[in-house]
């Protein structure tokens, strides 16, 4: 072989190694996509993980914790808005559960589908969407008629019809038949989004829990408020009966312990399939609830027992299981998360930070559009370790009509708000978080105040 002939051939060698190198490195880089599994229950507030072992030992103790897990608008679509596109409502635009304009083409299923994963999302989706309609960017669907237990209508994959049984046994069996039916694609990643309506009320258990043994109830400092004087006008005119609470509270931990066995059934089948790429799981609620702290019910309200919910992922190889990040995280953060965990970058910028790193947020933005004829008016608050400062608006979202300011590190159940206690010498000077709210309600992204 002659010189000439000799270095084109050590060229194309060198130039197939290098287009295999190419393809490997791809081939590679797809099976670093993990697989991702996103459960979001329906009104869980903080401190109810004790009637969920399953979920404890799955997500929180074999992943990582977030105790203080946030909400950045305590409404089911707003929320879930936000978990689908890492936008603050202000941004995405669904501000009440009455809107469903979800703004596809920068949600977090739009961006995977788009990559290649296989996509599906099983139970709720957004309050007011059409149950009929098929949901955009993803593959497969068992949507499920909101706030719906027992022989519940849902859309399978286009077939709309009450299905026999108990909703989130439903949505288990559907999750664990489309995991098989992926797993035997498993030259494509997945993405699950699997959502039952535990615990919204009217919080239906299932006939094996109807009558399963619950916590005691200990009612807390803030439930047994005698004086709300310093509160708003709408919340003092509420005043649930401890008793009420007390049984709506029971109804819903039971609802719960069917999710419990959701999740243990789902990790089992992960096991069994064996899965060849490492599966990124979140476990979120939309929003937390109120079991009468304040003499209220419910969710939007921005203090604590509404905003706050349990918050945990795990991602083996990836997570350290049993760790903890004390930082501030939220709904917000998801999307970001997901996608750099897949890398992939959005097209357009997010307000929210990957959680994979240690969080350094020290700072949690809230806001509400609320309903002002139902004692629901619009609000906004900035929250720190230290302190919370809250506005309410009527129609001029730049003219608070009521403020609360908290020192939460010393009145964590915010029974006293220092604007309103009769006590001026220890007023706040409010200069600086007004300033900070504004920043916060008109920001995008980048642009968006720092987390310090």
């Amino acid at each position: 072989m002659g010189r000439r002939r000799l270095s084109r051939y050590a060229a194309l060698v060198a130039c197939l190694m290098t287009v295999t190198a190419a393809f490997g490195g791809v081939q590679s880089a797809r099976a670093a996509q993990p697989n991702i599994l996103v459960i979001v229950t329906d009104d869980q507030r903080q401190g109810t993980m004790h009637v969920m072992p399953n979920t404890r030992h799955f997500l929180f103790d074999d992943g990582r914790y977030f105790p203080r897990g946030f909400v950045t608008t305590p409404n089911c679509c707003p929320s879930r808005a936000s978990i689908f596109t890492g936008l603050f409502a202000h941004n995405h635009g669904i501000k009440r559960n009455s809107t469903s304009a979800l703004p596809q083409n920068v949600t977090v299923q739009r961006y995977l589908h788009d990559a290649g994963y296989k996509t599906a999302i099983l139970g709720k989706y957004l309050n007011s969407w059409p149950l009929a309609q098929a949901p955009p960017f993803f593959d497969r669907w068992a949507l499920v008629r909101p706030d719906s237990y027992v022989n519940a209508e849902f859309n399978i994959d286009g077939s709309v019809g009450p299905v026999p049984g108990y909703s989130t046994d439903v949505i288990e069996s559907r999750t664990i038949k489309l995991l098989r039916a992926f797993n035997r694609q498993d030259d494509k990643p997945w993405f699950l989004y699997v959502a039952p309506v535990a615990p919204h009320r009217p919080a239906t258990p299932a006939p094996q829990y109807a009558a399963a043994p619950v916590p005691p109830w200990v009612p807390s400092p803030a439930m047994l408020e005698a004086d709300r004087s310093d509160k708003p006008p709408w919340v003092r005119r509420n005043a649930v009966p401890p008793a009420v609470m007390q049984t709506e509270r029971d109804k819903m931990l039971r609802t719960l312990m069917s999710v419990d066995d959701m999740v243990g059934n789902v990790f089992h089948e992960l096991a069994a399939l064996k899965e060849r790429r490492d599966t990124l799981a979140i476990f979120i609620s939309d929003n937390g609830y109120a079991w009468g702290e304040h003499g209220i019910r419910g969710k939007w309200r921005p203090y604590t027992e509404s905003i706050r919910v349990p918050l945990a992922m795990r991602w083996p190889g990836h997570l350290e299981p049993g760790s903890v990040d004390t930082g501030i995280a939220t709904n917000v953060d998801l999307a970001p998360t997901i996608l750099a965990a897949a890398r992939i970058t959005p097209a357009a910028p997010m307000d929210g930070v990957s959680l994979l790193q240690p969080g350094t947020r020290q700072r949690l933005f809230t806001e509400f559009w609320g309903n002002p004829a139902k004692g629901r008016p619009d609000w906004a608050q900035i929250r720190t370790r230290r302190v919370t400062y809250i506005e309410y608006y009527g129609a001029d979202r730049s003219n608070p009509i009521f403020r609360e300011y908290y020192r939460i590190d010393r009145d964590g159940w915010q029974l006293r708000n220092l604007l309103y206690d009769g006590d001026s010498t220890n007023n706040p000077d409010l200069s600086h978080w007004k300033d900070l709210i504004r920043l916060y309600a008109n920001c995008a992204g980048s642009a968006c105040p720092g987390p310090s």
